[in-house]
């Protein structure tokens, strides 16, 4: 895991955790969504991987689909299994099978009651087909009503990609960006895709993941994207960019 993000100095800081890197304060429990695309269910993965040698009690679900986990899993609403599965090993990825290899979402009594048993819930709140930016549609992202703070992602392999290969509802972001679904994005258009898709329409906290940074041309990239925001006044302190690979 390799994270960093600009100070007001614009000194480089590399982060020593991910939920320093994502802007997660530790001293309460709270909900926290992941939306848009290049990562979320890893972001999720690691994170709970963090929380849970903090001690924490954590819990990944979804509001949409997610890909059934390999491990920890709890597929039916049973309360008793949740338990023995958090006792035993401080995490429990809970869902409904709904075919395809994936799950959705539990019901509003079973989340509310996951809340009182958990210190954290993870939720995957956002479709991308794999791919790794996405403009959400009129019905996405579908945050929990009580959700605390929201983890953005793009991927920071779709630059120098045209756009109807790498983006999740391409035409959309086509209406955004005025372009040609063949057109090539450029750090600009990243910003632009993940401002109006998300940033502008959040009423609560959150953070701006770029992730998939991985080459030399990536990170000088993601700097110029970073001070594209800081003009749009999203500051240094709501975005970092790294990879998981290091």
């Amino acid at each position: 895991m390799e994270f960093y993000q600009l100070n007001n100095s614009e000194k480089l800081i590399k982060q020593d955790s991910i939920s320093k890197a994502f802007g997660i304060e530790l001293s309460q429990r709270k909900v926290i969504a992941f939306v848009g695309a290049g990562g979320k269910t890893t972001s999720i993965h690691h994170l709970a991987k963090e929380l849970i040698s903090l001690g924490k009690r954590v819990i990944i679900t979804t509001t949409t689909h997610m890909f059934l986990p390999k491990e920890y899993e709890v597929l039916k609403e049973d309360k008793e299994m949740l338990l023995s599965m958090l006792n035993s090993n401080g995490i429990a990825v809970a869902g409904i099978p709904c075919g395809d290899g994936k799950m959705t979402n539990v019901s509003n009594s079973f989340y509310e009651w996951m809340k009182t048993v958990s210190d954290y819930i993870l939720v995957e709140a956002d479709g991308s087909k794999r791919l790794p930016i996405k403009v959400p549609d009129k019905h996405e992202p579908v945050l929990p009503n009580d959700t605390d703070f929201v983890v953005i992602l793009a991927g920071l392999s779709c630059l120098s990609r045209p756009l109807m290969e790498c983006c999740h509802r391409w035409k959309l972001a086509m209406e955004i960006l005025s372009c040609e679904p063949t057109h090539r994005i450029e750090p600009v258009d990243v910003v632009k895709l993940v401002t109006e898709g998300y940033c502008n329409k959040l009423m609560i906290p959150y953070k701006i993941i770029l992730n998939q940074c991985e080459s030399s041309d990536e990170r000088v990239k993601a700097l110029e994207i970073i001070k594209y925001l800081k003009e749009l006044k999203i500051p240094y302190d709501n975005v970092a960019y790294g990879n998981y690979l290091s």
